[in-house]
């Protein structure tokens, strides 16, 4: 395979005609060429002249468009070729220069992810203490190291990701630093020079893949704890749900609060209980109360059984294939049949209840402190939007921020050399309204090439630039009017915008 010329890189022609301007650049082989010299490959098809090629099918031995079911007719499709490879993956070189620049800031945009991902699991994080604050509110105050460990995830885990991900993603930066002074003047490019820049492009993706790879595993692991505490929230929030579905059913005794309601379990009967069929266990600080449905003909939903938690020896599983717990008591023995997986809750929760005070808030403030506890990631996303800009950007030190750009005049010190200037001309000028209103226009004028040139380096939003640089148009536009009209009454010539 022959390579592409070389004089073609300085003199701008067509390397095999010597008369066009090379215009097309091959992405296979690295040849440059003019329209006029590149090979065509001509091939037959048919299509629909209503819908196109997309829907024709061969029906008994004729082409027919499925959509309209009109017959199709044959066309010639026209393919240009690169003449020295023959491939078709050829471009104009002023579009391989955009799509160079383009991939090698949107690589580095995607430095983002690592915001974008923290910032999703600052949202459930959001959700998951509001949830908190409602069970608390609710009564159900058991569980204190939920509010630990969230307080543990928000103050420390959170701020340690977020400290992770942007050393990692100035490592990138850092690490292709050299490589940024290639893409800052895209008009001097040469032809032998794409090679080497999709390829430094390439390097920069892998090292940003593998970035976007490591932030995902940094909040999968924080995902991973916060599921955990939402399996026993929601756990909480089903007792909840099932002890205000039956309050009326429930006597509720002085200073007695909710613990659990397991379902559906089944108490045998016994010399001292009538037993029930499948129904709700719910336990309080003092109480085991069975709930179930009794009667002959009418069923109605009432207490079956209750049994105090003072006069609880010992809670045993039995059984292997057919499994029941047996809850010992001073008077009687309870024999609750179930699910296993349910069963199994019932000895943690009957500890839960007798050992309350240990295993409980005494107030609500460490709910209310989770909930006031600030969880921002905003500042992660200034920290990757700096880090980027630099990336990108010609200039080895850091802009000030584009939110509020500073107006050249009439705030003195941001341009020194122009105050110095103004500072020089005599005090009968700056009183001359024509010279005041044409210091405003170079104001707002310099103003526009600032956001200009903050808004092509990606530190201002479309909306933002937009907004700004609509609101400054409109200015542009009334205070040329009155330079025209000013410079009218006086006779002067026409101006130099002219609307």
């Amino acid at each position: 395979m022959s390579q592409p010329a070389v004089d073609s890189q300085h003199s701008g022609f067509c390397p095999s005609c010597h008369i066009n301007m090379a215009e097309r650049y091959c992405k296979e082989c690295g040849q440059v060429f003019c329209l006029p010299c590149a090979r065509q490959d001509l091939s037959e098809f048919f299509t629909c002249p209503r819908c196109g090629p997309d829907h024709i099918e061969e029906q008994e031995e004729e082409w027919v468009c499925t959509e309209c079911e009109e017959p199709a007719q044959k066309a010639t499709r026209r393919v240009h070729l690169c003449p020295n490879c023959g491939s078709e993956e050829i471009v104009p070189i002023h579009n391989m220069r955009q799509d160079l620049v383009g991939r090698f800031r949107t690589t580095y945009y995607r430095l983002r992810t690592g915001h974008e991902l923290l910032a999703g699991f600052a949202a459930r994080l959001r959700i998951l203490r509001w949830r908190i604050r409602e069970l608390r509110m609710a009564s159900f105050l058991h569980d204190p190291d939920v509010e630990k460990e969230l307080l543990e995830l928000m103050k420390t885990e959170l701020t340690s990701v977020q400290e992770r991900i942007l050393f990692r993603a100035r490592n990138v930066v850092e690490r292709h630093r050299a490589s940024k002074t290639r893409f800052m003047q895209p008009e001097r490019w040469t032809i032998t020079d794409f090679p080497l820049l999709a390829g430094l492009i390439e390097a920069i993706q892998e090292d940003v893949a593998d970035y976007q790879a490591y932030c995902r595993d940094l909040v999968n692991g924080l995902d991973v704890k916060l599921a955990m505490i939402d399996t026993r929230l929601t756990q909480m929030a089903e007792w909840h749900k099932l002890f205000n579905d039956h309050i009326e059913f429930l006597p509720v005794l002085e200073n007695e609060r909710p613990v659990a309601a397991i379902q559906p379990v089944n108490l045998h009967k016994s010399d001292v209980n009538e037993g029930m069929g499948n129904g709700i266990l719910f336990i309080t600080t003092k109480r085991l109360l069975f709930l179930g449905r009794k009667g002959f003909f009418t069923k109605e939903t009432r207490i079956v059984h209750k049994a105090s938690l003072s006069t609880i020896k010992n809670v045993q599983l039995q059984g292997r294939i057919r499994r029941r717990l047996v809850i010992f008591t001073e008077d009687e023995e309870l024999k609750i049949g179930g699910p296993s997986k349910v069963l199994e809750e019932v000895p943690d929760a009957i500890t839960l209840a007798t050992s309350f005070s240990e295993h409980s808030l005494v107030t609500t403030s460490g709910s209310l402190r989770v909930l006031n506890l600030k969880v921002d990631v905003s500042s992660l996303r200034n920290e990757l939007d700096i880090l980027i800009n630099y990336a990108v950007s010609p200039e080895e030190i850091d802009e000030p921020s584009p939110a509020d750009i500073p107006r050249p005049y009439p705030y003195e010190g941001y341009y020194p050399h122009r105050s110095s200037l103004v500072d020089r001309r005599t005090e009968t000028l700056e009183r001359d309204p024509l010279f005041q209103l044409e210091q405003q226009r170079f104001s707002i004028e310099s103003t526009m090439e600032v956001l200009k040139r903050q808004f092509e380096d990606g530190k201002l939003s479309d909306e933002k630039f937009f907004k700004q640089y609509r609101a400054l148009t409109q200015e542009l536009y009334l205070v040329d009017a009155q330079i025209q009209d000013l410079r009218a009454r006086r006779g002067f010539d026409e101006p130099r915008y002219s609307k």
